[in-house]
């Protein structure tokens, strides 16, 4: 079994272009090709742009009547352009097999799936970021954002290890401050 592409997600979303979408052939192709295909996946990064953000909606509300969380973001042509740097090489590198067939999608605009970040900008300048290099945000005592949101851009696929890895050195810098009474608790 490959890894993330069990056989519901290839029969969605990795067939061929001209595969059939339902009925005995389409059962057929996925029998067929579902152990005979290969993959070819690049991961980029997303700039880091001021306008992308994570606000409070100011019409749309939750059940309980709270503002919903909005997501506003457009990739910048920039990372459209690397996404294309990318899918030429892994298509050179396919036609360096004995591939009987290859295909690709489009480059486009994400419209879901995207590692927002950013969205809490970690800094000194409280009118530029939100945290400090505690994790502390600026304006409101004791709290602590340990996620993605500190990070201006992923610099690889998965940003998962990279906030683990902040998560921790936040607990650490909760656990001295705490223990200095910096936190109004002793720890």
């Amino acid at each position: 079994m490959r890894f993330d592409v069990h056989p519901i997600i290839y029969s969605l979303y990795r067939l061929p272009p001209d595969a059939p979408r339902w009925g005995a052939a389409y059962k057929a192709q996925i029998q067929q090709n579902f152990t005979r295909t290969a993959f070819v996946e690049c991961a980029a990064t997303s700039l880091p742009v001021e306008t992308n953000s994570i606000s409070l909606d100011p019409d749309v509300k939750d059940e309980w009547g709270l503002p919903a969380a909005r997501a506003t973001y457009k990739d910048h042509p920039d990372d459209l352009k690397t996404c294309q740097y990318l899918l030429d090489r892994a298509m050179e590198l396919l036609d360096a097999t004995p591939a009987l067939r290859k295909w690709s999608d489009p480059v486009r605009e994400q419209t879901s799936g995207v590692h927002l970040l950013g969205t809490c900008r970690m800094g000194n300048d409280p009118k530029a970021s939100v945290i400090n290099s505690d994790h502390r945000a600026h304006d409101v005592p004791n709290l602590f954002l340990c996620d993605g949101s500190s990070l201006v851009t992923s610099g690889r696929g998965q940003p998962t290890m990279t906030i683990q890895a902040l998560a921790f050195r936040a607990a650490d810098r909760i656990v001295r401050l705490a223990k200095r009474g910096e936190l109004g608790v002793r720890a």
